[in-house]
């Protein structure tokens, strides 16, 4: 080691230079001296990326130095990982570094990163955080959203609920996509969420539903990815999932588990008129079942595509906790949807189960307009012969229907 850091300058400079800037900063560990040579006369950097098990393994003004040296280069992508970190000091440069197009912290932590008072992120695109930013009591994330002008694309993951203060304002004009994942280890939670980006067209939630939502200006919206993740069926804990639902009832397209359409049945959560949406989603868990599905066809008037994804680990003996079969409950509902508007069913991972015969029969003889009915077989050569012929011989109400097997 004394005769690394006893050579000249020049044989340095010229040892680092031979070197790719990954191996390069690995060279940052030999000395302090080599450290100060890693970014000097390079080629402008256009990524930087750290992926390291415990924050506590990286020397915090070493990371400072690394992430003000790249932002002297022109930087456009940082990317930094801890699995298991406390607080994690970021530069206050980073916050105001004019290069910056994305930004993805990762840092498994409560408290995360403070963001200091002045922010001004004008060529910010995309950012990411998980579990990297706190919300309690403090506007900063707010701050830091309102300071990147042409943001189009934020993720969140973090702890919410923790304290009673707790809430999340997203307020962007820019904002094109929107994803959020609330983890509380407890169902009720007393965080709020506001958000209010009018050119917003991607939501996707997922988690334990906030105390609150508030949705302004996002009539742009045209899809949304939705999954309530609870613990308990307790009635009073549940009603503020209706102002997520109104929020989002302009969408074009809706994906939704069957688990939380029977939350919404199950609690009686109102379900608002879906005016716009055309293309419906829903990914089946057993034991859950389709039976909130009834209750959401019957709101959904312009429905033209409906893909059911059913389970591809079906056990016949397994129980269901509620009824598999809501198909005179969908009948009774009157849905709009089977009479004039569904023109495709695409079913996926169909095992020929009794249950799922059952739900074809019921499209087939109750979907009036219905054009294309689309299903991805799961099963052997033997018993995917036995489907085929069992569904090719289904009545079917509409006489434009085509059954293909994909």
């Amino acid at each position: 080691m004394e005769g690394i850091n006893k050579l000249p300058d020049e044989v340095v400079l010229y040892i680092i230079s031979l070197l790719p800037l990954k191996d390069a900063v690995r060279t940052s560990v030999l000395s302090t001296r080599w450290r100060l040579f890693i970014f000097r006369d390079r080629t402008p950097v256009d990524k930087f990326r750290l992926s390291c098990l415990y924050s506590q393994d990286i020397d915090p003004l070493h990371l400072q130095r690394w992430i003000c040296a790249v932002i002297r280069f022109g930087i456009r992508e940082i990317q930094i990982r801890f699995e298991d970190s406390g607080d994690v000091l970021l530069p206050s440069d980073l916050f105001t570094c004019t290069t910056l197009v994305t930004l993805k912290l990762n840092f498994h932590s409560e408290s995360g990163f403070q963001v200091p008072a002045k922010v001004c992120l004008p060529s910010l695109k995309v950012l990411h955080l998980k579990n990297a930013i706190s919300f309690y009591n403090d506007d900063s994330a707010e701050r830091l959203f309102l300071n990147c002008s042409v943001l189009e694309d934020l993720v969140i993951s973090s702890y919410f609920g923790e304290h009673d203060d707790c809430k999340l304002i997203v307020s962007s004009s820019t904002l094109k996509r929107l994803t959020i994942k609330s983890t509380s280890y407890e169902d009720y939670n007393s965080f709020e969420i506001v958000i209010n980006a009018p050119n917003l067209v991607y939501l996707k939630y997922t988690g334990c539903e906030a105390n609150s939502h508030v949705f302004v200006n996002v009539q742009s919206l045209t899809e949304a990815h939705i999954n309530f993740q609870r613990y308990s069926l307790e009635q009073n804990y549940f009603f503020p999932a209706s102002g997520l639902l109104t929020g989002i009832r302009n969408v074009q397209t809706l994906c939704l588990p069957c688990s939380t359409l029977h939350y919404f049945k199950v609690l009686s959560v109102p379900i608002p008129l879906f005016r716009n949406l055309t293309n419906l989603r829903i990914t089946y868990w057993i034991p859950f079942g389709f039976s909130g599905l009834p209750n959401l066809l019957a709101q959904c008037h312009r429905l033209e595509l409906l893909v059911l994804e059913l389970s591809t680990d079906y056990d016949p003996d397994k129980p269901f906790i509620w009824d598999p079969y809501p198909w005179n409950e969908l009948r009774e509902s009157g849905a709009i949807c089977l009479l004039s508007g569904l023109k495709t069913l695409e079913v996926l991972s169909f095992v020929g189960s009794e249950y799922q015969m059952e739900m074809v029969k019921y499209f087939l003889g109750s979907a009036r307009v219905l054009e294309n009915l689309k299903i991805q077989i799961k099963a052997s050569k033997e018993e995917e012969l036995r489907i085929t012929k069992e569904l090719s011989m289904l009545p079917k109400v509409s006489q434009k229907c085509r059954v293909t097997f994909v």
